[in-house]
This record gives structure tokens, C-alpha cells and sequence, in this order.
């Protein structure tokens, strides 16, 4: 039975996984950067970006720092896990029929 504390979080067997999950990865070290997690490089990132780049590359970022494309990937990954899903800036047009 969840507690009320869980039921109002809306903790549920799901979010939990997703938590557990979420910390083994940010718990990660990072390959070619002992002792470097990717908790660190997600900070790392973050603070860089809001040193007011309008359009901050992440990607170049972190290759420009010598990371491989598994972090990159992993990295990108972790930040855009809150986002919904691209949608085409216009809705397809109909069809035309040629009778």
C-alpha cells in the first residue's frame, strides 16, 4: 500500500524505476575522464549554457572538450528526457484528388 506522501508525489512502482534508473546513469563514470561522472558532465553543461549563449551547441560543446560520442549521446539524452516529442511546425495539408 503507498503512503500518502507517495500517493500525492504520484510515486508509483514506474516512477520509481524511472529514479533508479536516472541515478545509475548520472552515477556513471564518464570513459577516458577517471573519476568524471555524468553527473558532472550534466553540470558541467548546464553551467556553460546559462552563461547566455542564445543557441548553445551541446554536442559541439562537449566534443570541443574531448568527449566521445557515447557520452554525447548519453548527455543529450539526459537533457532532453523532459521534453515532449517533435512535431512538425505545420500540420500536413490534405491531399489533393485529381478525379
Amino acid at each position: 500500500m503507498q503512503s500518502p506522501v507517495e500517493t500525492w508525489l504520484g510515486d508509483d512502482d514506474l516512477s520509481r524505476q524511472r529514479r533508479k534508473r536516472e541515478a545509475r546513469l548520472l552515477d556513471g563514470e564518464v570513459p577516458d575522464f577517471p573519476g568524471v561522472t555524468v553527473a558532472d558532465v550534466v553540470a558541467d553543461v548546464l553551467a556553460a549554457s546559462n552563461e547566455g549563449h542564445a543557441a548553445f551547441d551541446v554536442p559541439n560543446y562537449l566534443v570541443e572538450r574531448g568527449h566521445t560520442s557515447m557520452t554525447i549521446t548519453t548527455v543529450v539524452g539526459y537533457l532532453q528526457r523532459d521534453q515532449p516529442p517533435l512535431r512538425p511546425a505545420t500540420p500536413h495539408a490534405p491531399a489533393e484528388r485529381h478525379d
